[in-house]
């Protein structure tokens, strides 16, 4: 099985790129040794009418058929529908380009991928706070990450209020685009795991909230982390409700991660 965005379909077809086995050779080459479950691979594809399509190829393998997904979407399937759902949420995200699975004649899973377009010099958003705003006390690297945090907060209680859930909504998922003077924009990638839910919002959300703070631990200052919250909630105060999420997060935290750096919120 292979899908390809309508955007794409003439640049396959003139690639030649219709079937799973086109191209798992067209981006991976030789057969993957069995222990390389996955791998993923930049790639520029160059129709004959000129230009070129920056992308991403990601695969995974399975060198024993995966009895795990039968019935069900591959992890390539479910983040290329993600990727659709987080766009029509307003999310910014690369185009997902294809998607396809190779299964054996019972539905195991033998290998899936997705392709999608690359992100124009993003940077991750580690990266972009240590390479242009690591220091809080000049007033320039302040009004960056006030940006930043106030984007991402925007975009986490969208996908939210719409009943989505990242489920892997870490900071390595997270890349900044900047064309000074305009501000810094984000961009998510990754989500496999992603779904729309109708049960368990609490906890998914508390989950998704932690994988952020494990790594703003790290990186920002209590006080950035706090207005997050106030900002992700719509509130300009640390009132009771803000300070119950924090605890909820921070116990969904020392949960799933007990090895992670201790929680420094202190209400």
């Amino acid at each position: 099985m292979i899908e390809i965005a309508p955007a794409f379909q003439p640049l396959f077809q003139e690639l030649g790129l219709t079937s799973v086995a086109a191209v798992t050779q067209f981006f991976a080459g030789e057969p993957l040794p069995d222990e390389e479950k996955v791998i993923v691979k930049p790639q520029t594809l160059r129709p004959r009418t000129g230009g070129a399509v920056a992308v991403f190829y990601k695969r995974y393998h399975y060198p024993t058929p995966a009895w795990s997904f039968v019935g069900r979407r591959s992890k390539a399937r479910c983040e290329f529908v993600n990727y659709a759902a987080l766009q029509q949420l307003g999310i910014r995200t690369p185009a997902a380009v294809a998607c396809g699975e190779e299964r054996d004649r019972i539905g195991r899973l033998r290998c899936a991928f997705i392709i999608t377009t690359a992100v124009p010099e993003g940077l991750g958003l580690i990266q972009f706070l240590a390479t242009h705003c690591p220091d809080r006390s000049r007033s320039a690297h302040r009004e960056l990450r006030i940006a930043l945090r106030e984007q991402l907060a925007d975009m986490t209680r969208t996908i939210h209020a719409a009943g989505f859930f990242h489920h892997d909504l870490v900071w390595r998922n997270i890349l900044v685009t900047w064309n000074a003077p305009a501000a810094p924009q984000l961009w998510w990638i990754d989500c496999p795991r992603g779904a729309f839910v109708q049960f368990g919002k609490e906890r998914r959300r508390w989950r998704d909230l932690a994988s952020l703070d494990k790594s703003a631990l790290q990186y920002c200052s209590r006080g950035e982390r706090l207005a997050f919250v106030k900002r992700y909630l719509g509130k300009t105060v640390l009132d009771e409700e803000a300070k119950t999420l924090t605890r909820k997060t921070a116990a969904y935290m020392r949960e799933r991660w007990p090895d992670a750096q201790p929680v420094r919120f202190t209400l």
